[in-house]
């Protein structure tokens, strides 16, 4: 995901910017959505992988069992117990396979989408308010009557207080993104 905004398109409001944020934003929603289905395959494959861990340990279990019946036969009771221990081995470096991708993968996936999701979300939203403040300040600026000065004059520091603020929101969102 490779984005391309320019900054003084940013600070003129431009429709080039307006067209790069939007395509951001999808961008950013598709991401989210993919992340929180990658969290969800994660899930379900570590819950798999612990009850396949179960069930082979248990198996394990058997064959340690069925070699202490088998002592007469020295040599299957050798095999079995030494498939047993190996089999052992195994499903303990599969745990602890499983342990590493919980703590590594899952978790910082999760992470992610929480926080630095969440915080171009919170971005996002004091950007659309201060675009909204614009707006008005504008329209305001607009309909003031010529003939008041006064009205005039407190529009056109409203305009210039929402332009100043809205600049350094859509700064802060560029950066964001």
């Amino acid at each position: 995901m490779t984005i391309s905004v320019d900054f003084e398109e940013c600070l003129k409001d431009s429709l080039k910017f307006r067209a790069s944020i939007e395509g951001v934003e999808t961008e950013v929603t598709e991401l989210e959505v993919k992340l929180e289905k990658l969290v969800k395959l994660c899930n379900a494959m570590l819950e798999a992988g612990r009850l396949y861990s179960t069930n082979a340990r248990q198996f394990a279990n058997g064959i340690r069992e069925l070699s202490g019946h088998c002592k007469d036969d020295q040599m299957m009771s050798e095999c079995l117990e030494k498939f047993s221990h190996s089999l052992s081995s195994m499903l303990d470096h599969h745990m602890t396979l499983i342990d590493v991708t919980q703590k590594s993968v899952k978790q910082h996936l999760h992470s992610f989408i929480k926080e630095d999701v969440r915080k171009f979300k919170e971005t996002k939203k004091h950007f659309d308010r201060s675009s909204e403040d614009l707006d008005n300040a504008l329209n305001r600026n607009a309909q003031a009557p010529p003939k008041k000065q006064h009205e005039v004059d407190e529009a056109t520091n409203a305009l210039l207080a929402a332009r100043r603020s809205f600049r350094h929101v859509s700064l802060d969102y560029v950066l964001q993104v």
